[in-house]
Parts: structure tokens; C-alpha cells; sequence
């Protein structure tokens, strides 16, 4: 899950880099081609139709590219969502891209996913799901490998974690943090560890506190409260 979000938000991180030099360079483009008709008309006396018409031809071929551009980005934005098993159309909402990036930045990409959603499983792979077929006798040609033989041959694969993967093990940080101040309020407040005089759950668990509360029926009962509920 955390691989498929850290992809998604270096995904957007590139596109909005692509979409920033774009727009910084039809700018610069832009500037340069309208200072350039500027200068014709004072220095040189040209026709101003003539230039009134190169201005627009250039702006409407620009406009053409910056079509061209986002149609290409479209493509990568649908081959990425394929690549994740993310389906847009089931997506409640129409902001998909908000949902989407908050999603990854929040630990919870393994939501939006088709695949992850409908607990399906590797079907395709021939590692993966056999349908019930067993095989106890591996292939005479399929010899044991030993796993000392590739150690080392990953060292240093692994490089710095990208801006998009520090997010993820931030909000991870974060979450944790809050889970854990959680658990400790609720012990805090917990009936049976003051009545016992322990802090924390595990202590209750070594004392005999169980043994002398037991009640025939807890669990049945606790089954019926949850079905309830």
C-alpha cells in the first residue's frame, strides 16, 4: 500500500513539475513574440494587420501544443490509474483527484483500489491462486537454490526516500502518535485497571484479575452486544 501511494504522489509531484515548466515557457515564448511584433511596428513600420495576424497564428499554435500537452497527460493519468487499480468512476465525488491525494498522504491509498476493495487476488500470477490444484512433487528441474547465494547481491539497492515517501512515513508517524495517546487515555480511564491498581492492560492480563471476574456466557454475551450493534 505505502509503494502504491509513494507512486501516485511522485506521479502528481512530476506532472505538476511538467505543467509549471510548461506554463513558465509559453510565457517566456509569449513575451518574446509579442516584444518582437512591439519592436517591428516601432522600428520597422510594419502593417499592423500583418502583425495583429502572426500574434494571434502564434497564440492559436500554442494553444494547439498546450491541447496536445494535456491530452498526453490525461494518457499518463488513466496508464497510472490502471497500473494502481484505481477505477475513478467509483469514486463518490467529483473532486477524484483531492480524494485520491489525500487518500496517500493519509495511509489509506489501499481504499481507493479496486483490487484491495474487492479482496481479489493474483489470478494472472502463476504464483498466485491455483483453483485448487495441489502439487506435492516439485519439477525435477526446478533445483533448490540455496538463499546464501544471494546475499549481498541487493546491498545498496535501496536510495533515499523521494519527498512523496517522506509524506507517507509522516502521516504514518502522525497516526501513530495519535493511536498511542489514545490507548494510554483510555487506560487511564479504564475501571477495572484502577480498581486492580495496574496502568496498563498487559499488567491485568498477569494478575489474577480474569480468574476471580470470570462470568459464564461474557463471550456469548459480548457476540450478541456486537451483532446489535
Amino acid at each position: 500500500m505505502q509503494h502504491d501511494a509513494a507512486t501516485y504522489l511522485q506521479f502528481i509531484e512530476d506532472e505538476e513539475r511538467l505543467r509549471g515548466l510548461r506554463r513558465r515557457l509559453g510565457s517566456i515564448l509569449t513575451t518574446a513574440v509579442a516584444g518582437s511584433c512591439v519592436s517591428w511596428l516601432a522600428f520597422v513600420g510594419g502593417s499592423p494587420l500583418i502583425v495583429g495576424g502572426c500574434l494571434l497564428g502564434y497564440l492559436f499554435g500554442l494553444s494547439l501544443v498546450f491541447q496536445s500537452q494535456n491530452r498526453a497527460s490525461w494518457a499518463r493519468e488513466e496508464a497510472m490509474f490502471e497500473q494502481l487499480d484505481i477505477d475513478p468512476d467509483l469514486l463518490d465525488g467529483n473532486d477524484v483527484h483531492r480524494r485520491l491525494l489525500l487518500a496517500a498522504e493519509t495511509g489509506k491509498f489501499n481504499e481507493v483500489q479496486v483490487k484491495k476493495m474487492t479482496g481479489s487476488i493474483r489470478g494472472q500470477d502463476e504464483k498466485g491462486f491455483t483453483g485448487g490444484t495441489y502439487d506435492d512433487n516439485p519439477h525435477a528441474a526446478h533445483t533448490r537454490r540455496d538463499i546464501t547465494e544471494s546475499e549481498g547481491a541487493y546491498d545498496g539497492l535501496e536510495g533515499d526516500l523521494r519527498r512523496s515517501e517522506h509524506l507517507v512515513n509522516e502521516a504514518n508517524e502522525r497516526y501513530t502518535a495519535v493511536a498511542e495517546r489514545q490507548w494510554k487515555a483510555a487506560e487511564a480511564k479504564d475501571q477495572d485497571l484502577i480498581e486492580a491498581g495496574v496502568e496498563r492492560l498487559g499488567d491485568l492480563v498477569r494478575t489474577d484479575w480474569f480468574e476471580k471476574n470470570a462470568k459464564d456466557g461474557a463471550v456469548d454475551e459480548l457476540m450478541g452486544q456486537g451483532q446489535k450493534e
